[in-house]
């Protein structure tokens, strides 16, 4: 104690020498706290400090359903270190008023080891340990008084220590009797109008006969009504039949609910739904605001009022803003993809573009983002839409997948169409050569070698059955689009062919019996035919045969 003393000594004597500042904003604080009788709990001791200081004194009145735990307090290693700042932490003598009270003045003493700053301007300074009794038992104050700090600084005029009086502050502590809490962390709803349930619940560790809270509903959100304008509750099973709900309206708009009744029935149980009250969105609602239950007073058995601290947070989701127009415009970016993919179609892929392999393809996919549509609708109407809006939204990705093979292909087939019609134009036109070479061919065995021209009947016959067998195999591949700027024709063999009946017909030709015949001029005989024009290898007997001969000239002479 006589240490403790001396740190008193030294601080007061800084107080009774120092110069008061007002020039910045430099406070003390603690947080509310709710705890059961017999528990431990750690508080922090917050200094928020615009001005620079280095030493730190402040009295805690503790009610009397607390204790103080001896040796429980411990710096803030990142704002005390051990080499720069000493602590301390001690009970000392309340006055007579707070005595009688049960009050229990407690002092915390922060002392620089030289002049050194404590470190930052915000966060907690120490820490230390109070206890609940059996007189904790309502909501009671904490009161930080005598809060003193002291700079390192000289006041010019006067000579003495800087210093700074801060005011007093109020914390409180409630019986820790249980926590309320909302069945859902967040919901989603439309802003049409529809009604969605909230549910309050609570788990209690004594009796419970009432309570009181506030709610704060953002805008566009509002409270479901019954027939009367009142708001509508549906009570939990946990409430006796005296237990009623009602409701009022506070100057800033929030809501007060009141759960009370006119005996000291209690609530049954121990955790479960107290009672629940539905909302409602309008088209003002924004996409994700939160709604709130604070301010919340339990009332025990006995009639005590004990706080409920922190506040219930509930996220409100706007389904309409949130999931349904996105999806939508999921949807109409499909529609946009798919019209400008038509068009393409339909301006590069002309020829192609009303073949059943194109037709089939388009309408696949327009039949897919309407089947999307569909689904979204629905999910939307059943309220499923925010809980499987992946898996509804999946199929956006394979369908952009089918809108662009759907282009690709049809490009393509317009792509093999024109390769198509090439080949075919280029191919007939080399056939058409080949068969102008046979037909060819054919005239000169028929004219030149008329006499022989019988003989070489079948090899020309199959010769044609050859080029006709290739006309017919390249009308079979176009018919089927697979002609390519690759395709040829194997006219090699033909054109032997026609080479060699050729050379055969002229070889016939020179051991025929007119070949080497000659007239009184030197023309060689071309022909022999009879007088209704049938050519023939040799003279008739018993008719007239005309003699035609390579100089134009023409005899007729009578073979006995």
């Amino acid at each position: 104690m006589r240490r403790f003393a001396a740190k008193c000594l030294w601080i007061w004597g800084m107080a009774m020498a120092f110069v008061a500042s007002a020039e910045a904003e430099n406070k003390a604080t603690i947080d509310n706290f709710n705890i059961k009788v017999g528990e431990e709990k750690t508080i922090s001791v917050y200094l928020e400090n615009s001005d620079p200081m280095v030493g730190l004194q402040m009295d805690f009145k503790l009610p009397k359903g607390l204790d103080f735990v001896t040796n429980s307090v411990q710096r803030d290693e990142v704002r005390l270190s051990r080499s720069s700042h000493s602590i301390y932490m001690n009970e000392v003598q309340s006055s007579m008023d707070d005595m009688a009270k049960g009050i229990k003045t407690v002092r915390l003493l922060i002392q620089p080891n030289g002049i050194y700053n404590i470190a930052g301007d915000r966060g907690a300074v120490a820490y230390f340990k109070v206890k609940a009794n059996e007189n904790m038992v309502e909501t009671s104050e904490i009161v930080l008084d005598n809060i003193v700090g002291s700079s390192s600084e000289f006041d010019e005029e006067t000579g003495n220590i800087k210093g700074y009086h801060l005011e007093s502050y109020t914390a409180h502590v409630s019986p820790n009797v249980g926590f309320f809490y909302l069945t859902e962390d967040s919901i989603c709803m439309k802003n049409d109008g529809s009604v969605k349930k909230v549910s309050l619940g609570l788990r209690n560790y004594t009796s419970v006969r009432g309570m009181e809270a506030v709610l704060s509903l953002p805008e566009g959100l509002s409270l479901d009504t019954e027939a009367n304008g009142a708001p509508k509750f549906e009570y939990g099973e946990r409430l006796p039949q005296n237990l009623s709900i009602s409701s009022s309206i506070l100057e800033d708009g929030r809501t007060k609910l009141v759960l009370s009744g006119l005996t000291s029935d209690t609530l049954k149980g121990d955790t479960g739904v107290v009672f629940s009250f539905f909302v409602k969105a309008s088209e003002t609602f924004q996409e994700v605001a939160e709604l709130s239950l604070d301010e919340i007073i339990l009332s025990d058995n006995a009639g005590h009022g004990i706080n409920m601290e922190g506040k219930l947070v509930m996220e409100v989701i706007n389904s309409f803003i949130a999931y349904y127009t996105p999806a939508n415009d999921s949807i109409q970016g499909l529609r946009t993809r798919y019209e400008a993919a038509v068009e393409k179609i339909n301006t590069e892929a002309a020829d192609v573009k009303d073949s059943a392999v194109v037709v089939n393809a388009v309408q696949e996919v327009a039949t897919r983002i309407e089947d999307l549509r569909k689904s979204v609708d629905e999910a939307y109407a059943n309220e499923t839409l925010p809980v499987i809006y992946d898996e509804v939204l999946a199929p956006v990705v394979s369908i952009d997948t089918a809108i662009v093979k759907m282009v690709d292909d049809a490009l393509a087939l317009q792509a093999a169409k024109v390769a198509n019609d090439e080949a075919f134009v280029r191919l007939t036109e080399e056939i058409g050569a080949l068969q102008a070479k046979l037909d060819a061919a054919k005239t000169t065995i028929e004219t030149d070698y008329a006499e022989v021209a019988g003989q070489f009947t079948a090899d020309i016959a199959a010769l044609q059955e050859d080029i006709d067998s290739i006309s017919n195999e390249v009308k079979g591949l176009y018919e089927e689009v697979k002609l390519t700027a690759e395709s040829q024709i194997d006219a090699t063999a033909i054109e032997a062919g026609i080479e060699k009946v050729l050379a055969d017909a002229e070889e016939a030709h020179k051991g025929s019996s007119i070949y080497g015949v000659k007239n009184a001029n030197g023309a060689e005989l071309t022909g022999i035919y009879t007088v209704d024009g049938r050519r023939v290898a040799e003279p008739v007997k018993g008719q007239v045969n005309i003699f035609k001969y390579s100089d134009g000239t023409v005899k007729k002479f009578y073979m006995k």
